[in-house]
């Protein structure tokens, strides 16, 4: 199956999977919320002294199409390029970002492990509705992360987050976003869209790319938590290789012409710019803009999320600078 064949009837499919998926995420989050879990386990390894390579990754990580041969993940196909020799961590989920990959690093101050750190430049998370959005936003896990000390105790790096109240949410949706849809609020974006099936309907696709991609990264917070990085990972003293979460650029500038590559293109310039601001020299994988339509999974969702395609592009140039910094690959 080719994506022009995957039609509206997988478009419904993918969109009951996600929500029977958040809701079971919603409840074990409640008890045991998954941000400081995979704190909890990145812990665990970095006192034992592994790993050898730590990728941080955001949702691209995790997804892959239904029509790709090669199904293997971002993660697992990024694991299987180095030296099997090399112990691999990866911690990803959706949204993940700058304030969660800091407060993780702080626990590799505590243990052994000097990794090879792999982490993404994402320009969606350090926009306003994805740093201020009441679940994606993880900043009550990373709150109560950066409450711990990084020699915590195992048993207590664990907490469970509440479903936020419904006035949390009003007050979301309610935030200003203009974009070239207009000076709309968070709510006249997400009420249109929310539950219903990928559509290739243009007006849809345009309100769905604008809210998605349309925002830019301001300075003041956006950048500081990546400028905080880079210092966080440049005195830990250990190799980076960062790389940029593609855009749907090809499909943006025709729905919204020349200045959705003009914006993304800055967007990621920032990026790029404040964490090596903090960290220092470090090679950059330049991925933000040039993975084709054809290369991601479905262009309907506007999401960053690659086929095998484009997975395995990334993978082989996250690998590529690996091995300039004289870490061993199977490439």
């Amino acid at each position: 199956m080719s994506p022009q064949d995957d039609g509206p009837a997988h478009s419904r499919l993918r969109l009951a999977i996600g929500n029977v998926a958040y809701k079971v995420r919603r409840q074990v989050s409640r008890f045991d919320n998954a941000e400081i879990r995979k704190g909890r386990t990145l812990a665990r390894s970095a006192r034992k002294g592994s790993p050898d390579v730590l990728l941080f990754g955001d949702s691209m990580t995790s997804f892959t199409a239904p029509y790709d041969s090669d199904r293997r993940p971002f993660h697992r196909m990024l694991k299987d390029a180095f030296d099997p020799s090399l112990s691999f961590h990866a911690v990803h989920g959706g949204s993940f970002n700058p304030l969660l990959y800091n407060e993780y690093i702080r626990f590799l101050e505590a243990g052994r492990a000097r990794p090879l750190v792999v982490l993404p430049l994402t320009v969606r998370v350090r926009t306003l509705p994805w740093m201020e959005h009441p679940s994606y936003g993880h900043r009550r896990a990373s709150a109560f992360l950066a409450s711990l000390d990084p020699s915590t105790p195992l048993r207590r790096i664990r907490k469970g987050l509440p479903v936020p109240p419904p006035e949390v949410w009003e007050r979301f949706y309610a935030l200003p976003f203009p974009t070239w849809a207009g000076d709309l609020t968070i709510g006249e974006y997400v009420r249109p869209l929310r539950g219903r099936a990928l559509s290739e309907d243009l007006d849809d696709a345009k309100l769905l790319y604008a809210y998605h991609h349309g925002g830019e990264i301001l300075p003041g917070e956006p950048l500081d938590a990546m400028q905080e990085l880079g210092e966080r990972l440049r005195r830990l003293d250990v190799p980076v290789v960062a790389y940029q979460t593609p855009v749907p650029v090809e499909k943006g500038v025709e729905l919204h012409g020349p200045q959705f590559r003009e914006l993304a293109e800055r967007n990621h310039i920032l990026l790029e710019e404040a964490f090596l601001a903090g960290y220092g020299e470090a090679p950059v994988v330049r991925t933000g803009v040039s993975i084709p339509t054809r290369d991601f999974i479905d262009w309907r969702d506007g999401s960053e999320h690659v086929n095998q395609q484009g997975r395995l592009l990334i993978v082989d140039q996250v690998a590529e600078a690996a091995r300039s910094l004289g870490v061993s690959t199977m490439l």
